[in-house]
């Protein structure tokens, strides 16, 4: 295309249309149409030569989308809001920026702040039923006196679904339904003969995919570019807007009849307070026929319980100035002066452009009242919860009396008549020993779970080397090990220090320990490795016993999660304990920083538990 009839058709152009160059890293204004200045109040040759730069140096958007368009030599189009710098006018535009080689930006803008307007109105006719956002992208095309494309942009192409080679030298009215194109050969001849006929108005385009749309074309003919009589026009697709505006009635009327025959009550209220509309639901909530609450003060009526009527206040003030749903619980008496709780909602609504306050009210009564017996008995239920842990925490220490005198008394029997006694009453002395260490064990056990409950364990961390205290654990078992034809495989490294609370370390390995030893037959292997993983330090204890099933699993780690197990075959079990011990090793293991994890491959299978600390 020629330099002239380049300058023609950009003139023609029904859009405001600017044209930028690169020169060196910025780009300069060197042209603009008709368009931009009607737009401008032709003030744009005000901008003419300036640099981007700095005319949008306050709308840094703009200006990467002119450089990413110059740069990646690619097309941009968007929706934006824009103020005009020349006018100081705030507007809505379609943008389309087209990279033009070998250093051009043509830059389309489509002033959508009357449609958005109208497309307001229409999602206000909607009411509170349905809200849809209409966005219309524009085409622009020539098309020359034989109905075939000289030119189309990127917006059309997407428009009818074909590349830009696939469009060029094509006949326009290929893309046409039938109807359309009597209806558009009729018009284009008229106007080539010069007659009055409307530049704007709608047909339909079939897409490559063979979809149907709805367009709106804005055309305009001219003679003054080369071969002969052109026709430059805009394209906008309107296919969802019409399909708005053909449901809207159906719309309009199936809202009407959801307000008529929804089980709950809505009312509308004006922004003076007044009630203006309600539906049948509202004369069944209150009692009150529906002429003798619309016109009313809803801070005027009966209705409402006087305590709740300064939240109804507040929120009605809320709404005046924001759009937000509110949501609140509170009473209100029916016409036979029956007191009930109802949930209330209220929200902002637009009705033939009037704003309006919108309150849904369903009848919770039953529910609240159940929530609030359902509170009663947390409450009771927390109450029941403390006394069980202050009754744990006495009964724990009243027993430690009692065990200490039978620990005194049972050690003195032995000091002083050791000689003296008979092999049955050295056998009682041993039998009372055992169980008074089982009796401290459950003990202390108690007081952890209360210390748990309350969150008073507190570690006392050092550095600690922590194979020497398992071979010190091992020891202190070497003799039930033994008894108990166990047999123990250490694989530990030489020494290996960590940050741990050493008591509550020893408290969490030996309760491991012991719950292996407990579930292993005779002549059968445990396994204790330790080694360095990543960030971390991994201690796994394995045996080769009785094993877990999922169910077990997921029961180990609970408090008083104890596991009964009995059966030909398991006479070996020891299946004393409290349920306790492997519950208080996870939460110390927690509190260190770690965690601790069990693997089973099913009954008879033996089991692993891993422990995992982090290296600080």
């Amino acid at each position: 295309m020629s330099k002239t009839n380049y300058k023609s058709v950009f003139n023609k152009f029904p859009t405001p249309s600017y044209l930028w160059q690169k020169i060196d890293l910025d780009l300069i204004l060197v042209d603009y149409n008709k368009a931009a200045m009607i737009i401008t109040d032709n003030k744009i040759e005000n901008f003419l030569g300036i640099k981007a730069s700095k005319l949008y140096k306050e709308n840094p958007q703009v200006l990467d989308e002119l450089y990413s368009c110059i740069n990646e030599q690619k097309s941009i189009s968007k929706e934006m809001e824009y103020k005009y710098l020349s006018t100081k006018k705030d507007k809505v535009l379609f943008v389309n920026y087209e990279y033009i080689p070998p250093n051009l930006v043509l830059v389309h803008t489509k002033d959508l702040t009357e449609q958005k307007k109208a497309e307001e109105k229409l999602r206000e006719s909607e009411i509170h039923y349905r809200s849809i956002a209409e966005n219309s992208h524009a085409g622009i095309l020539i098309v020359k006196g034989n109905y075939k494309f000289t030119y189309v942009n990127e917006i059309l192409c997407q428009i009818l679904g074909y590349s830009y080679n696939e469009l060029i030298g094509q006949d326009f009215r290929n893309f046409l339904d039938k109807e359309s194109k009597i209806l558009v050969a009729d018009r284009y001849i008229r106007r080539q003969k010069g007659e009055d006929v409307p530049s704007r108005y709608e047909f339909n385009v079939v897409r490559k995919d063979g979809e149907k749309r709805r367009v709106e074309i804005i055309s305009t003919v001219t003679t003054e570019l080369k071969g002969g009589i052109t026709t430059i026009a805009q394209i906008l697709d309107i296919t969802e807007r019409k399909r708005i505006e053909q449901k809207l009635k159906e719309s309009e009327k199936k809202f009407r009849k959801i307000f008529e025959d929804t089980p709950f009550s809505i009312v509308l209220v004006n922004l003076r307070g007044e009630i203006v509309d309600c539906n049948p639901a509202t004369e069944k909530y209150s009692g009150y026929e529906k002429d003798k609450l619309v016109g009313k003060d809803f801070r005027d009526l009966s209705l409402i319980h006087p305590k709740y009527l300064p939240l109804l206040q507040e929120t009605f003030n809320r709404l005046l100035k924001e759009e937000k749903i509110y949501n609140a619980d509170i009473q209100m008496y029916k016409k036979t002066g029956t007191l009930i709780w109802i949930n209330l909602q209220a929200s902002r609504v637009k009705l033939n452009g009037k704003i309006f306050f919108q309150v849904m009210i369903h009848d919770i009564d039953k529910q609240k009242k159940a929530d609030l017996l359902i509170r009663e008995q947390i409450e009771k239920l927390k109450e029941l919860n403390k006394m069980q842990k202050d009754f744990i925490t006495r009964a724990s220490h009243e027993l430690k009396t009692p065990l200490m005198s039978i620990s005194g008394a049972s050690e003195l029997l032995k000091e002083v008549y050791n000689e003296k006694l008979d092999e049955n009453a050295l056998e009682m002395l041993e039998i009372i020993e055992r169980n008074k260490q089982r009796l401290e064990y459950l003990v202390n056990n108690l007081l952890d779970i209360v210390r748990i409950e309350y969150n008073k364990i507190k570690l006392k961390k050092q550095r600690y080397d922590i194979c020497e205290i398992i071979h010190e654990i091992i020891k202190e078992w070497k003799y039930y090990l033994k008894r108990s034809k166990i047999n123990l495989v250490l694989e530990l490294p030489t020494s290996l220090r960590l940050n741990i609370d050493k008591v509550r370390f020893e408290q969490v390995i030996t309760n491991i320990l012991s719950n292996a030893l407990k579930n292993s037959p005779p002549n059968s292997d445990i396994k204790i490795i330790v080694k360095a993983k990543d960030q971390s330090i991994q201690i796994s204890i394995s045996d080769t016993g009785i094993g877990l099933t999922e169910d077990e699993i997921n029961k180990l780690f609970t408090k008083f999660g104890k596991i009964e197990r009995y059966g030909k075959g398991l006479e070996f079990l020891d299946i004393q304990g409290s349920g306790l011990g492997l519950f208080i090793s996870k939460e110390i293991i927690d509190l260190h920083g770690g965690h601790i994890i069990v693997e089973s491959a099913g009954r008879n299978k033996g089991a692993t538990f891993t422990i995992n600390l982090p290296i600080e």
